[in-house]
């Protein structure tokens, strides 16, 4: 998952969002275990257990508070320590060239990792193998946190980018390339709208087109050696971008704010949005806030999902996916280890999915994707579109494959059209 911007709450303001905000029936199950009284209070040796969650999905705070009272509920004498900074792409794997202390992970025992860094936790030593504790996780998951036969990680959520449309939009949703949705809303005089800004982004956008002309193994290679950037590649990329109004896709202003774009979709102010399938909750939760009957909003049932389309007719990509798996720390053994592995069987287990993902009035689902099949989430009609548009996707595994992209995304803003606002792009990009 591509990171995004985190706000801190104080604390007053953290409980009542906490309270207001998770699932009625699973905040009630975890209420109904009273803690307070157990037996075995005191009796057992205290220990600190300490995760890094990756922060960078809606409602987090609820999320992790969730886990953490549960977790301590269920576990007397645990204290459980979630490591999570409003930066953690930095606190994860630091890739600053000014910054001489190289390679920075952060501390744990738990680690959740999107998997294009997986390779660099294992090359380090800083995670172990591990069992999978359910078997029904998604084959693309299970294919993201394997690596020469080895398990390393239990997939947590699915992502990547979705096409987003109205329903009843035939023409949309039966195109067969890039080039004829651009096409197509060009003859309507109709926008498309789509982030490219940033590092991460951008560098996840080129290697999407670059695998479409040399498939993923290749294309990953040709990053992580440092190739010069695919004019072909680019070429796609562009006609991306010429289905965006002037001012949009391309705004740092636009990229920093979350679910801009969704929101703008629901508005009707796009015929097509693309973006992974949280951020459509941000657009459904601006449709329940701000939305008349007589606005023009589009509800949930109004929403089409499908796949990207290819960018050459002549090929049919497999598409390209992202995973967050959890890991356990390499040194862990006895009881912090099974510790650790018992939080990670909640945090993949069906009641706390359920609590992060079904909708609460007068909200829709967050629409995050659980790896796990099972999972059943009622009254999220989007969800079978999704995982039918993700079936097939593979992910990037090489080592370095992250700074590379992260670097190479230099190159790639620069042959972008650049925002007329964009003062910091122009600068850089002249040099």
């Amino acid at each position: 998952m591509r990171p995004s911007q985190v706000s801190v709450l104080t604390p007053i303001l953290f409980v009542l969002l906490v309270t207001l905000t998770l699932s009625p029936t699973h905040l009630q199950a975890a209420a109904d275990q009273d803690c307070g009284t157990s037996s075995t209070k005191g009796t057992i040796e205290p220990l600190t257990l300490r995760v890094a969650l990756y922060p960078f999905i809606p409602d987090n705070l609820t999320f992790f508070h969730n886990l953490e009272s549960i977790f301590e509920c269920e576990n007397p004498g645990v204290d459980l320590r979630l490591v999570s900074t409003p930066n953690a792409t930095y606190e994860y794997y630091t890739d600053d060239e000014a910054d001489k202390k190289g390679f920075q992970f952060v501390d744990a025992d738990v680690y959740e990792i999107d998997t294009i860094l997986l390779s660099d936790f294992i090359a380090l030593g800083k995670i172990a193998p591990i069992d999978l504790p359910f078997d029904d996780f998604a084959p693309e998951g299970i294919q993201a946190v394997t690596r020469q036969d080895e398990v390393y990680g239990v997939p947590h959520w699915l992502c990547g980018n979705f096409m987003f449309y109205r329903k009843d939009d035939v023409e949309i949703r039966n195109a067969a390339t890039w080039k004829e949705i651009i096409e197509i809303l060009k003859l309507r005089d109709k926008a498309l709208l789509v982030d490219l800004k940033g590092r991460s982004t951008l560098g996840e956008w080129y290697l999407t087109a670059l695998s479409e002309i040399v498939g993923l193994a290749e294309a990953q290679k040709q990053v992580a050696e440092g190739m010069p950037i695919n004019s072909d590649a680019m070429n796609y990329l562009r006609d991306i971008v010429a289905g965006c109004p002037n001012g949009y896709c391309r705004s740092d202003k636009m990229h920093d704010s979350t679910g801009f774009y969704a929101r703008a979709f629901i508005r009707g102010e796009a015929a097509v949005y693309i973006g992974y399938s949280e951020t459509i909750h941000y657009g459904l939760r601006e449709e329940a806030d701000n939305c008349l009957t007589t606005s023009g909003c589009l509800g949930e049932d109004d929403i089409g999902v499908r796949s990207l389309p290819p960018f050459d007719p002549m090929k049919k990509p497999v598409g390209v996916g992202w995973v967050d798996a959890l890991a356990i720390g390499a040194e862990l053994t006895g009881r912090k280890k099974d510790l650790a592995l018992r939080f990670i069987r909640l945090a993949v287990s069906d009641s706390v999915y359920l609590s992060i993902v079904e909708p609460s009035w007068p909200y829709s689902s967050r629409y995050l994707l659980p790896a796990r099949q099972g999972v059943a989430v009622n009254k999220a009609p989007l969800y079978e579109q999704f995982f039918a548009a993700h079936l097939g996707r593979q992910t990037g595994t090489l080592p370095n494959l992250n700074r590379m992209l992260r670097t190479i995304a230099g190159a790639v803003n620069c042959d972008l059209p650049i925002d007329r606002d964009d003062i910091a792009s122009k600068t850089s990009c002249s040099k």
